[in-house]
Parts: C-alpha cells; structure tokens; sequence
C-alpha cells in the first residue's frame, strides 16, 4: 500500500508550492484597486503570465494521469463486483429452498381469483402474459410452476387471437399445455367468441378450443360462456359431468334457439347461473337446492316463463339474488292481472323484475333491495308501484337499495317510500318525461323536506336514512321540469349529514331532452357549494338543442 502512494505523494509534493504562492505587493496593490499599471508592471505582469503555461500544463498532465488511473480501477471494480454478485447468486438462500416452498412463494406473489374477481386471467393466446413469465426464469422456476402450481394455470379465458395467422394448431397446442398443467385442480374459464371469423380456420379453431375444454368439464367450478350457434350443440356434451360446477355465466350470441336446454340439469353444487340473450321460449334446465343466485336477462317473455320462476322461488331454499329483468325494447300490451296465492322466500335479498304478476305473487320478508324496469317501448309500468307498495306491505320488509326505471310516476312512489324508512339507496329514472309525472315529484320534494320529533330530536318523516339520490330524466321534451327549484337544493341541504351521522351523501341528477326548462338552471352554483361541504354530487342538465347550435 506505501509504495502504491508514493507516485501520488510525489506528483502532489511537485506542486506544493501553488498552495503557497504570494502576488508581489505591487500585484496586490493594483488588483486593490483601479489604477492602471506602469509601464514597467505590464512587463512584469506579462512575464508573469507566460511563466504559468508551463506549471498549468504539468498540473493538466498529471490531472489526465490520474483521471485515466481512476477510470481503470472503476473498470477494475466494476468487475470484482460482478464477480461477488456471481458467489452471492450461487449462495442465494432461495437456492436452499425445497420446491413445495419454492411453489407457495410462487402462489403468494401471484394474485389469484375466481373470474370477475381482482385476480389475474390466463389469456391462452397471449404467451406473453401469466405464467408462462416466472417460467422464464429460469430452469428451477420453470419445473416449479409446471409441476407444483396448478391453480396458477387453472383461472383462463380463450377467445380468438387478434391477429390470426393461421396457427390454429399452436392455439390448440397451447391450451392442452394449459389443461395439462392445472393437473386436477378445479378450472375457472372464460370462453368468449364474438366474431364473425374472415378465416374459415378460426371457426375451426374455436370448435376444437370448446370441445378441449369440454373434455375437462368434469373440474369446471366457475365459468363463462358466450355461445355462438355453431357451439350450442356442443354444451348438451356436458350434461352429467359437471359435479364440481359452482358458477355459470351463460350468454348467447346471434339468434338463439327455443326448446329446452338439459346442459346444466345434473349439477349438484350450482349456486349462482346467471343467463343472458336466449330465446323468449327457451327453458333451463337446472337443479335449485343450492342456488343463491339466478339471473335471466332475455327479450322479455311475458308471463310464459311465469309458473317456472315461481317453481324457482319455491324450491330454492338458499336463494339470496332473483333476476328477471329485460331492457331489449319489445312493445307487447300488459298481461293480464293474476292474482294467486303468494309465495314465501326466507332467504330471499335482492329482486330485479319487470313482470307485476311476479311482484304480485311474492312474499319476501329478508328482501333488502329491489329494481323494477319496463322495457323500452312497454306499457307495463303503469301501476307497478301500487304493486310495488302491495308486495313490501305483504312481505314486512326494510328496503335499504330501490331502483324504479321506466315505471310510471303515481301516488305509489310515496306510498313505497312511507313504508321503506331503513331505506338508504334511491334511483328514479324516466326515460320519457311526462308532464304528468312532475306533480308527484313536487309532493316527493315536499314530503322529504318534512321533520317529526323522534325522542326529543327532529329526523326527515320520508327516508330517514337515506345516503344516495339518483333521478335520470331523459327526452325531456319543451316542458318545465317544475320539480327542480330551489326548494330542491333546500332540501337536499337539509339532508346532508353533521359530521359522523347519517345522512345524504351522494346526489346524482341527470335531465337530457330538448327544449326544457327548470328554475334549478340558476341554481347550479348552490348545490356547487354543497359539493364543497362534503357532498358528492354528480349535475348533468342537458340541453340538446343548445348544443346543437352551438356546433
């Protein structure tokens, strides 16, 4: 170590004669001051001058040097460092890991879930994503996620590449790896083909994808199927071989068949099945005893399919969600009132519907939340909250959650409301504006705005506890929205909460039409404010016509 700093300790010695280096003091004198130096002084200065161009170059010289040493012992220790990285990484504690250790690491830092959950989804036609990245690793990593990770390769969605190159066979080849590698853990799988294909190919492909994964059903638990016609044969390959199947989100697409549907009618540990897109005339097979959940969005069937959704309600004894419900517009006069003995649910907490037969036949004493929707272009909705009202009377229920959509506005909302006081969720909406609809709100407005004394303190006679108003007004129509003034604002004011208690939190007020006036145009600024105090408000007042001639 002495010797390597001699040199230094030299070219620095060579030098030390700039630390103490001293002008002449007439130098000093004139750089005191502006004086103008002698003509002797600018010879002096001037040989002073050139006499440290040499002493500059020598320190330069040995600057290079050292700079040039220090540039090659970084290189140096750039290397030793790489070369420690090299012993660590083989020493690395993971290496020391058994596999089943390695695995649950593996498991852990990769977000897993049932589809529609916040998981990560395997897409079978994009090999860059999912698991197939820890593979790539290295050789320990590969074998472990192959081997010992399963469920890593059991949550997918198969859908028809972007880009189709004609390498079905890789497609296909790539989802029997997949299947091969969830061994015999449970599948949760999203199947999705929407596209008309170019490339008879890919129909191909997707009819050999479907039938691959129908060769597995017997572990399918959670899955998703939007079914074009050329696959709907296909799903009668299932039935009996489903015992593990739990979920089902089942969704035509194109023009689907009537008849019956026997896929699912043998699958003991079905619990949720939610449907979307069949024919009015097709029936479902399925068993109920340990349904929670039912869904059947279709072009809406009037009250053919009425007996079997009764039988449903009857005969599913855990069944918490019900819906039967259509937004497709499909003009069909109202059915005939029917008035039968009402049917019991115990369990029963959350009703979607668009059929008063239905309503008029339930009794659903745990029900917390409801939604009621006419469809576009329907009639029906004419008197629907006078049955609305009828049903939550027979069933002594607290709604907390009501949805009315299309529903004609009569003196049935305020009755609802009066018997709804743990209510805490209400959304109205009109998708064409009557004029006669605007008396029932004023008496709404009014009546929320109304206190009674509860236990020597004052609380709203109407909801209570209500936290979130939404009303959607579309194609208003050259009329006066009468109902949005200031007494509007005032009562939404009052309505908001004192600090931690309860009280309305969120307002969401949408009017679009032509035409339309309202005295709330002016009081933008109000409800702005009450923004500022905490509520969340969403204002949408929308007129077309002035956009249009502003364009």
């Amino acid at each position: 170590m002495l010797l390597s700093r001699l040199p230094l300790d030299e070219i620095l010695a060579r030098h030390d004669w700039i630390l103490t280096f001293t002008h002449h003091p007439s130098v000093a004198s004139l750089l005191r001051t502006n004086d103008a130096p002698s003509p002797l002084q600018s010879t002096q200065l001037k040989a002073s001058l050139d006499s440290l161009k040499e002493p500059l170059a020598e320190v330069q010289s040995d600057l290079d040097l050292l700079r040039n040493a220090v540039a090659s012992l970084e290189t140096r220790m750039s290397r030793l460092q790489s070369i420690k990285l090299d012993y660590e990484t083989a020493l690395s504690p993971i290496r020391h890991i058994p596999m089943e250790v390695l695995a649950e690491i593996l498991r852990r830092s990769w977000p897993t879930g049932t589809l529609g959950m916040n998981g990560r989804v395997l897409g079978v036609s994009n090999p860059r994503h999912g698991p197939w990245i820890l593979g790539h690793v290295c050789s320990l990593w590969r074998g472990v996620i192959e081997t010992f990770c399963p469920e890593l390769w059991a949550t997918l969605i198969i859908e028809p590449p972007y880009q189709f190159n004609g390498s079905a066979n890789k497609e296909l080849e790539r989802l029997c790896r997949v299947l091969e590698r969830s061994r015999n853990h449970s599948l949760d799988f999203i199947f999705r083909d929407l596209f008309t294909h170019v490339h008879p190919a890919e129909d191909h492909l997707m009819e050999q994808c479907f039938d691959a994964m129908v060769a597995f059903s017997e572990r399918w638990r959670v899955v998703e199927i939007t079914v074009p016609l050329l696959q709907i044969p296909r799903l009668s390959l299932i039935h009996g071989r489903i015992d593990w199947l739990r979920e089902v989100y089942l969704y035509y697409f194109g023009d689907p068949p009537s008849g019956d549907v026997r896929a699912f009618e043998i699958a003991p540990k079905l619990a949720i099945l939610h449907l979307r897109g069949m024919h009015p005339d097709a029936n479902i097979h399925f068993p109920t005893t340990n349904l929670i959940s039912f869904s059947d969005e279709r072009k809406f069937p009037g009250d053919r399919l009425f007996p079997k959704y009764i039988d449903i309600v009857k005969s599913a004894s855990k069944l918490r969600s019900f819906s039967y419900i259509n937004e497709h517009p499909i003009r069909i006069e109202d059915p005939v009132p029917l008035y039968l003995a009402r049917v019991t649910s115990s369990t029963l907490e959350e009703l979607s519907t668009s059929s008063l037969n239905f309503m008029r036949s339930m009794k659903l004493p745990a029900l917390k939340e409801f939604k009621f929707t006419v469809p576009l272009g329907r009639t029906t909705g004419r008197g629907a909250l006078q049955v609305l009202y009828e049903m939550v009377l027979h069933s002594q229920c607290s709604l907390t959650r009501l949805s009315v959509q299309n529903a004609s506005l009569d003196a049935g909302l305020l009755a609802v409301l009066r018997v709804t006081p743990q209510l805490e969720e209400l959304y109205i909406r009109c998708e064409e504006w009557m004029v006669q609809c605007d008396p029932v709100m004023l008496s709404l407005i009014a009546e929320m705005r109304e206190l009674s004394a509860v236990e020597g303190s004052h609380r709203h006679r109407l909801v209570p506890s209500l936290q979130r108003l939404k009303i959607v007004l579309d194609r208003v129509s050259s009329t006066t929205v009468s109902f949005l003034d200031l007494d509007f604002v005032e009562m939404i004011a009052a309505r908001m909460p004192e600090e931690d208690a309860p009280g309305l939190r969120e307002l969401s007020l949408t009017v679009i039409g032509e035409g339309w006036v309202c005295d709330l145009d002016d009081e933008k600024d109000p409800l702005r404010m009450l923004e500022e105090e905490g509520l969340h408000v969403e204002l949408d007042l929308c007129h077309l016509d002035d956009s249009e001639s502003s364009e």
